[in-house]
């Protein structure tokens, strides 16, 4: 969920879980071979100046309102199921608030500079963005400080939280999550494939910042001594999050070739997206839970959120009852066997959640 305005006290335990955080959003330019985009390095050069920023920030300043309203329609008409999800007015508070978050992370990423050491391959006539530049180059696009980006945030963060509280329903949050989801989706198209490259990491951010709660787990971090057993499973295991989402969907992919959500078969790769990342949402809350030594955030906040988003895209409960199944297996797999104790509590609690909620809505 949304995060509240806690100031992270940094300790070592602390930093190691930013940096983690911090290599979700940094440019790879080895995924970019998986799209096979080639471009050539002067473009590059001329995306990553002053000059290309502010021509991207200029173009996307451009896109937003617009395509911020497109977004809450879109959103409308995909929860129109449900009654009184979030009424008119509600939904054009939000959607100011959601532009004021975009505006934001422009304005961060017209900030960046890029490294003069990009320059020296101007000889080179392309690079395709599998290839890898050398260490000092990579700077010219890497991500700016995961804490500059939250405090930048933040503040509109704050008031899209306080706006979610005044809305009765306990979905609202799916409602929201959404509307950042369509708005980058529709954004993302408007850009020509090397600002995609550069401005998905951005976006990324922004969508996490409101459905996955790193920032939480920092801080509940912090309330932990440096030899603190909870915190060192989380240390293990949080860097390889993202593998064991991709494990788990493989698994899912075997188990159901059929299954066809709204959005297309599970190897679509859209949904193969969205649903490795939604993996890594539910282990993120399992280590938040782990941490806090509560399952609250689950219960209230997580729970709410998938219940409303998965039905409106027409993923079966069963499914997302299966899949959190092999995920729990497998991050117990992981999990030396002597500190399974510490971690079982939560995941049996959060299976049952899961359980429950099935024989409800069947």
């Amino acid at each position: 969920m949304m995060q509240e305005n806690n100031t992270i006290v940094k300790n070592i335990a602390v930093n190691k879980l930013i940096e983690i955080w911090k290599q979700r959003y940094v440019i790879d330019l080895s995924i970019g071979s998986l799209q096979g985009i080639r471009l050539s390095v002067p473009e590059m050069i001329e995306l990553t100046s002053k000059e290309g920023r502010d021509k991207t920030a200029s173009k996307l300043q451009r896109l937003i309102k617009i395509n911020s309203e497109v977004a809450g329609i879109k959103t409308d008409v995909l929860f129109s199921y449900i009654p009184n999800v979030v009424n008119l007015s509600e939904t054009q508070r939000l959607a100011q608030i959601v532009l004021k978050v975009y505006e934001k992370i422009i304005e961060i990423y017209q900030q960046q500079l890029s490294s003069p050491h990009l320059r020296d391959q101007v000889s080179q006539p392309f690079f395709r963005l599998g290839a890898r530049f050398r260490e000092s180059d990579r700077l010219s696009v890497e991500f700016p400080p995961i804490e500059q980006l939250a405090t930048g945030i933040q503040p509109i963060l704050q008031e899209l939280l306080e706006s979610h509280k005044s809305i009765s329903n306990p979905r609202a949050l799916g409602f929201i999550s959404t509307q950042f989801h369509f708005t980058t989706d529709l954004l993302t198209k408007r850009l020509t494939p090397g600002e995609q490259f550069l401005l998905t990491p951005y976006f990324n951010f922004i969508e996490e910042q409101v459905c996955i709660p790193f920032q939480r787990v920092c801080y509940a971090a912090e309330q932990h001594n440096i030899d603190s057993p909870s915190l060192s499973i989380v240390e293990q295991l949080l860097p390889v999050s993202h593998d064991i989402a991709v494990k788990v969907y493989n698994q899912a992919v075997e188990l159901y070739p059929n299954h066809q959500s709204r959005r297309g078969k599970l190897n679509h790769s859209g949904v193969m997206v969205s649903t490795i990342r939604d993996l890594e949402m539910l282990q993120v809350y399992l280590w938040l839970s782990v941490l806090e030594e509560n399952m609250a955030a689950v219960e209230t906040e997580l729970i709410p959120l998938c219940i409303m988003v998965f039905p409106s895209v027409e993923v079966t409960w069963n499914l997302v009852k299966q899949m959190l199944k092999l995920l729990l297996e497998e991050i117990l797999v992981r999990v030396e066997a002597n500190r399974q104790s510490i971690v079982l509590p939560y995941t049996q609690t959060m299976q049952q959640v899961f359980y429950d909620i099935d024989r409800k809505l069947s």
